[in-house]
């Protein structure tokens, strides 16, 4: 694949820099392996193993079409315009009830492919058309179901995939699970790790709100003390 030139630098992640470049339809993102020479050997097969993952993936809608590798290992796809995923975007608020449905069959294709994405509750891997329609990047953490993989590479790939619908179901509902559709139940199946860490979450909130209503409560007698409503300690 022929190096499509500088461009301009779109971000920073484990795996190196992200560029886009070329002009018009010509438009390409470029991820490029940075670093010294064993961390940019690292990065460089971490791009080779997301373009198998694109590979399998070609022609599901919504997925930037794959360019393939360059020369130096860098990682050429095709540029799919879109806003980061929010509540706040017209174009959801607009198509929502759609744009979950088309993320849903997004999902289940990739997985009939034999890949899950493995990093959908990262909101940054989720784009949003101009015309309401879901667009998934950044494959760099997808589980590949490998023929023969045996049995940890099943269990990885399963774990993976409820992972991926999990944070469909999550986006969708707000994390408001209690009011989760009877059609969408089958695909909320919390993994041992989300659990523990919903569980988690929750203690902290709980012992954050202890200690913000302590705080406030100190503030409060001091500020008292202080005009002479409180005698001191």
């Amino acid at each position: 694949m022929p190096d499509p030139g500088p461009g301009q630098f779109l971000s920073r992640g484990y795996q190196g820099a992200v560029f886009l470049r070329g002009s018009g339809a010509d438009q390409r993102v470029v991820k490029q392996a940075m670093g010294g020479r064993l961390a940019r050997r690292l990065r460089v097969a971490m791009l080779r193993r997301e373009h198998a993952a694109y590979a399998r993936v070609t022609g599901i809608r919504g997925i930037p079409r794959c360019y393939g590798l360059q020369d130096d290992g860098s990682l050429v796809l095709e540029y799919l315009p879109g806003e980061a995923y929010r509540e706040t975007v017209p174009a959801l608020r607009d198509h929502r009830e759609r744009f979950f449905l088309e993320l849903r069959d997004q999902i289940l294709a990739l997985h009939a492919a034999g890949v899950a994405h493995a990093d959908l509750k990262r909101r940054g891997n989720i784009l949003i058309s101009a015309d309401g329609d879901p667009i998934l990047l950044d494959f760099g953490s997808a589980v590949l179901r490998k023929p023969g993989g045996g049995w940890w590479n099943r269990l990885l790939f399963h774990q993976a995939c409820r992972m991926d619908l999990n944070a469909w179901v999550k986006l969708k509902y707000r994390r408001q699970y209690e009011l989760l559709a009877p059609e969408d139940r089958q695909y909320y199946q919390p993994t041992a790790v989300e659990g523990l860490a919903r569980v988690v979450r929750r203690v902290w909130r709980k012992l954050s709100g202890r200690r913000l209503r302590k705080a406030w409560r100190l503030k409060r007698r001091q500020r008292r003390q202080r005009e002479g409503q409180l005698p001191p300690p």
